[in-house]
């Protein structure tokens, strides 16, 4: 079957997912360092699987399994005779999540790998909108490591045949005088004038702001893609009218919940449109008991789990993205494409804190917090009364970047806010600017920090 088109009917996905991940887990077996020692070592055996619907009998792993060794969830082919040359090639590498020794995690890509996420690029694009008239900023930062997100814009553009700038932005660097400042990318910007702004959220937000104060208008964007963090409601509405500054006439907002091990992530195919994996002939997505390992019925909260069906580097089966979801498999109604889609908004897991006696969500304080147009950025803080007596009372501190003439009203009302969403009564401090979040050196900004002992 030509999967180069959208696979839109159950069956036919059925039948190539269970041979994709059949011949897949075969490879484990034999050639994949961690599974083989794995499965050996629970008396697993491939007779025991015969489809997708025994996947539940093969166990979970974590991102620390990963991050302890990453090379060895590298498929070793090298001496198997029936592996193509591109399932046997090096193509590039990505990285992610830190290894315990500090270190990033290396994700390997053959070119077998590279070859389909272009497919994949394809797929996901053709879904947002995306075309050859089209100019992509590449507003992701310049790492001292090729990461996921910075990698997948250029991949896009290449695959759909779309002009790409790279802003350089990130950290200054004495040795690599590469990189561009806030108002150096603006004037590059500016210059080309781009259709699509392509970035993370927070440093999206940074620019167009800025862009404003210097009356610079990009009067060809038509959308905004978001990437690597959560968009709240707040500021999905503060991007569109960001564009109809610009003079964008249907103004387009599309934010993909990404990660690394996915080489892309799930998107929407239009304005508020729910994330949908829109290549399920290489991602295998479902909502598991991370304790069990049981497989929950369609429509039950659960840990996202991941398999790939169709890798030759780095690969994983069943394993725990790190966030609690709700899936369906269906096809979408705005465009139909068939693919899991997720019904509820991702959140993390491990995401409650304990304050003083009482578990809090983050994520209520940081509803609040974004929907404030008087903050520039803000963190959550949780830290001992005390900092030299570990039994001392917690203290939830709120560190904000805020326009200074409203600092009296807004901790007023602030504490009152977050007091009434967690029961606990914050601290307000007001931080200087820059301080939380400079742009230029840092990807994302760190939200909650618990300094606690």
């Amino acid at each position: 079957m030509n999967t180069y088109n959208y696979i839109n009917n159950l069956t036919d996905l059925n039948e190539v997912r269970n041979e994709r991940f059949l011949k897949t887990l075969k490879l484990c077996f034999d050639h994949h360092p961690f599974y083989k020692d794995k499965y050996k070592a629970l008396n697993l055996n491939f007779s025991d699987i015969k489809s997708l619907n025994d996947i539940d009998k093969l166990p979970l792993v974590t991102k620390a399994d990963y991050m302890i060794n990453p090379e060895k969830f590298r498929l070793n082919l090298s001496e198997n005779n029936d592996a193509s040359f591109e399932e046997k090639t090096l193509w590039n590498v990505a990285y992610t999540t830190g290894t315990t020794s500090g270190k990033p995690s290396p994700f390997f890509n053959n070119t077998h790998d590279q070859f389909n996420i272009m497919l994949q690029a394809i797929h996901a694009g053709n879904a947002e909108g995306l075309n050859q008239s089209d100019l992509i900023a590449n507003l992701l930062p310049l790492s001292s490591m090729p990461t996921g997100g910075f990698l997948v814009v250029g991949r896009t553009g290449d695959a759909l045949g779309i002009p790409v700038i790279s802003a350089l932005t990130g950290a200054k660097s004495l040795e690599y005088p590469i990189h561009r400042t806030l108002d150096e990318a603006i004037d590059c910007l500016a210059i080309c004038q781009p259709t699509v702004l392509w970035g993370i959220p927070s440093f999206l937000r940074h620019l167009l702001k800025r862009a404003l104060e210097r009356n610079i208008s990009f009067h060809r964007v038509r959308m905004i893609l978001a990437t690597g963090e959560p968009v709240s409601d707040t500021l999905q509405k503060e991007f569109i009218e960001y564009l109809k500054k610009f003079s964008a006439n249907e103004p387009q907002l599309r934010i993909r919940y990404s990660f690394t091990e996915m080489q892309g992530g799930l998107v929407q195919c239009c304005n508020n449109a729910l994330v949908q994996n829109l290549s399920p002939d290489l991602y295998y997505l479902e909502v598991v008991d991370p304790v069990s390992g049981k497989k929950l019925d369609e429509g039950e909260e659960g840990a996202l789990a991941l398999t790939h069906l169709h890798r030759r580097g780095t690969v994983f089966v069943r394993y725990l993205v790190g966030d609690i979801v709700t899936l369906k498999l269906d096809n979408c109604p705005h465009c139909g494409r068939l693919g899991e889609i997720v019904v509820k908004k991702p959140r993390r897991t491990g995401g409650l804190l304990k304050v003083k006696g009482l578990l809090i969500n983050p994520d209520l304080i940081i509803d609040v917090l974004s929907g404030n147009q008087l903050i520039n950025e803000f963190q959550i803080i949780i830290r001992k009364e005390v900092s030299t007596d570990p039994d001392s009372l917690d203290e939830l501190v709120i560190k904000l970047d805020a326009l200074e003439k409203n600092h009296h009203e807004l901790k007023d009302f602030l504490s009152n806010e977050i007091k009434r969403v967690v029961m606990i009564r914050p601290n307000i401090e007001f931080a200087s600017l820059g301080e939380i979040y400079d742009p230029m050196k840092n990807m994302k900004i760190k939200r909650v920090i618990d300094l606690r002992p």
